[in-house]
């Protein structure tokens, strides 16, 4: 027996009363459109979703009857959004009956129910009845409601006058699929047991999240093949909530904490514990010692998630174009390029005042350089290019080489040289986690970075953008001189929209769940994923640029009477950290220095660089003998200050000079970015110049490749965007150190 059933606290909304006493019929319509609950989907007197269904009640009814109206009619399964995302109901159908699927997304996500198989009559006309009744309910409680009841009704009659058919197709034979480590090596199998074709029933064009909650289980074994452990269930949720751990994990890492934890679902309400001991380099499962490190731990996770997405696409060639697949993809790949980055020793010493006392070496961290010794020579091949227009933006996410310009946007292969994709030219692009904003001509398209195929197309909301910014879990953020508006990452609809009063420049910058925003009216606000307003701090002054990430901590440069001003937030609360007053004038972002912050700028024209600790206190301010506003970057001990002409200058710890680099003798004109990877530094112009970091010696070249645009990865692959538009990619051929 089933019954579909809605809570009754909606009745006390007090925005109910406040629109009848009031006599708003558009109140009145807002407060029925917006009234929530919980809906009850009761099996045999137990509610399948636990009482966690709780939602806007009119859109929910509403998708629910629509679902079931799609599985009537013959469709394989169909699904129901709740809580914003946070719980969905799958349905599938099995001959005459439904099996009904509740997942909640949480972290840990969990099956809450599985398969519960209920007759599809009955299950219609449940919804039917409790439609009924709500509509029943709404009309008395809000007297003018009819009209907002209007699209439940209309789904209820779609329902009623579904003809039952049976289910298109036929399933599969039942698969077995497994892929696991090589031999004597720590890694995570993925077996997929798809006996009802799960995966093959999808149709492609949009996120399905049913298609793949295949049952299963994700296995970590050892190098000798002892397994040390397994997590039944659809391997998906375990993969999905391992890789999102990673990267908590690696922000942990970074910071130097001395340790990380990963919750796990267990079958039924339980939930299991792997402890990453980060300071010292161990792992705990439910207490239990096991032989592994933290990071090849974390790496296994993240290539099990690439394993179950190679596998999908095997059995389903249309899952490229799931949403949830793709994002898990995603995902992953950019962890492994944090892993990668890590184990390659670019990471900043954090502060003793926020790490650990313990040395950042007990993270068994791979510091070492490309080879022993002294490097004295790099060489590159070139394998790929591509002509994209004026260069907009360049990223490379995993083995993905991203390139916009104005006349079209290019998706290359570092390893292969092969274009993967292309499309068409932006003038504002940008390449956030999962996903490829671009803007032009007042449109905004979204794209799938693996296969570039469109996820939504929309009007830009108001004025051109200047950046978008994403929030962890959240919206994505498009930025817009004096307001910023939130999209749904899915359909790409409108979730908030926030205004700076009176501001012409407008920043936002994502710290994980919470978005700061900063403005030229020298305000910094903090928003969480809704649009809501956590915080507001007013600085000292208007901002002169875009707000910078350190750490946790957010840090602005304003513009005040009696010069400039370093203001440095906790991001998460707004609580300043300190303000510190500048000499100069910033040319650029400031830049962690180990556990302190550079800022370059200028004094009266020349070049000046300043050195501040964590509490904003000044330990160096440096004037290079350079010309015109510089650029800086950072790698352990040693601060690289790059001029206008090209000149290069290392700085350490204290400020004092431990080489230098006359610039180039070939004029150039533009910009010239630089980069730092394993123990090289990169700097663009005519040609990109490959130095050694420790002497400032040069040991390789691109010749012909004007970058303005520059990436580098951490195994040397360079990626860049010349100002004729052409999108190069090289890899290290040959590399020579001297012993």
């Amino acid at each position: 027996m089933i019954r579909i059933r809605t809570g009754g606290s909606w009745r006390d909304d007090p925005r109910i009363a406040a629109a009848r006493e009031a006599d708003d019929v558009r109140a009145r319509s807002v407060a029925a459109r917006e009234l929530s609950d919980a809906l009850a989907i009761e099996v045999d007197g137990i509610d399948i979703a636990a009482g966690m269904a709780e939602a806007p009640l009119l859109p929910s009814l509403e998708e629910l009857l629509r679902a079931i109206a799609r599985v009537v009619g013959g469709a394989s399964h169909a699904e129901v959004v709740f809580r914003d995302g946070g719980l969905e109901l799958v349905l599938r159908r099995r001959g005459a009956s439904a099996l009904l699927t509740v997942v909640a997304l949480g972290r840990p996500s969990r099956l809450l129910a599985r398969d519960v198989e209920v007759d599809v009559d009955a299950l219609a006309a449940a919804a039917l009845e409790a439609a009924a009744g709500f509509c029943r309910d709404l009309a008395a409680a809000v007297p003018g409601a009819d009209r907002d009841v209007r699209p439940l009704r209309a789904a209820a009659r779609r329902l009623s006058r579904a003809q039952p058919r049976s289910p298109f197709g036929t399933p599969p034979e039942p698969t077995v699929e497994s892929q696991g480590p090589r031999p004597g090596e720590l890694g995570c199998a993925v077996e997929i047991e798809d006996h009802d074709g799960l995966l093959a029933s999808y149709e492609g064009g949009r996120p399905d999240l049913g298609s793949l909650l295949v049952p299963g289980r994700v296995v970590l074994r050892d190098g000798d093949g002892r397994e040390l452990l397994s997590l039944a269930g659809p391997p998906f949720l375990a993969l999905r909530d391992l890789t999102a751990a990673a990267d908590r994990a690696l922000c942990a890492a970074r910071r130097r904490e001395p340790g990380a934890e990963i919750a796990l679902a267990r079958p039924g309400r339980g939930v299991r514990t792997l402890a990453l001991d980060l300071a010292r380099g161990g792992t705990r499962i439910d207490g239990r010692r096991v032989p592994c490190a933290p990071l090849p731990l974390l790496r296994a996770f993240l290539e099990a998630a690439l394993d179950f997405c190679r596998l999908s696409r095997a059995s389903n060639p249309r899952q490229a174009e799931n949403g949830h697949l793709t994002e898990l993809e995603s995902s992953a790949t950019d962890r492994i390029v944090e892993l990668e980055e890590l184990s390659g020793g670019d990471l900043p010493r954090t502060s003793g005042e926020w790490a650990p006392a313990r040395a950042a070496a007990d993270l068994r961290v791979d510091r070492r350089p490309l080879g022993p010794g002294r490097l004295s020579r790099l060489s590159f091949l070139r394998v790929a290019s591509a002509e994209v227009g004026s260069p907009v933006a360049l990223a490379v996410r995993g083995r993905r080489v991203l390139a916009a310009g104005r006349d079209g946007l290019a998706c290359l292969d570092r390893v292969s040289g092969e274009t993967l994709w292309r499309s068409g030219g932006a003038t504002m692009a940008a390449f956030l986690p999962g996903v490829v904003l671009l803007s032009r001509a007042e449109r905004l398209w979204a794209l799938s970075p693996a296969t570039g195929e469109r996820r939504f197309e929309r009007a830009l909301p108001a004025a051109p953008l200047s950046q978008a910014a994403v929030l962890r879990g959240g919206p994505m953020a498009l930025v817009e001189p004096g307001a910023v508006t939130g999209l749904d990452p899915r359909s790409g609809a409108t979730a908030f929209r926030f205004t700076a009063p009176g501001a012409s420049r407008t920043w936002a910058v994502g710290f994980g769940p919470v978005l700061l925003v900063g403005s030229d009216t020298g305000f910094l606000h903090g928003l969480d994923a809704e649009g809501r307003l956590l915080w507001r701090v007013r600085a000292p002054g208007p901002l002169l640029r875009a707000p910078a990430a350190w750490g946790e901590t957010c840090v602005a440069s304003c513009e005040t009477a009696s010069g400039t001003v370093l203001l440095a937030v906790d991001a998460a609360t707004g609580v300043r950290r300190f303000e510190a007053a500048l000499e100069l004038l910033p040319s650029g972002a400031p830049c962690p220095f180990g556990r302190r912050l550079a800022v370059p700028g200028t004094v009266a024209g020349d070049p000046a660089v300043t050195v501040l600790d964590r509490g904003g206190e000044l330990v160096f301010t440096s004037a290079p003998p350079l010309a015109g506003a510089p650029a800086i970057a950072s790698s352990g001990s040693l601060l690289i200050v790059r001029d206008a002409e090209g000149a290069l200058l290392a700085l350490d710890r204290d400020g004092r000079p431990r080489w230098s680099r006359p610039a180039p003798e070939a004029a150039w004109r533009g910009p010239r970015p630089l980069s730092i990877s394993r123990g090289a530094l990169f700097v663009a112009g005519d040609g990109i110049a490959c130095h050694a970091l420790s002497t400032g010696e040069r040991v390789g070249a691109l010749p012909g490749v004007s970058a303005a645009l520059l990436s580098v990865t951490a195994d040397l692959t360079v990626a860049a965007l010349d100002l004729d538009g052409l999108v190069t990619v090289h890899r290290l051929g040959t590399h020579l150190s001297l012993v």
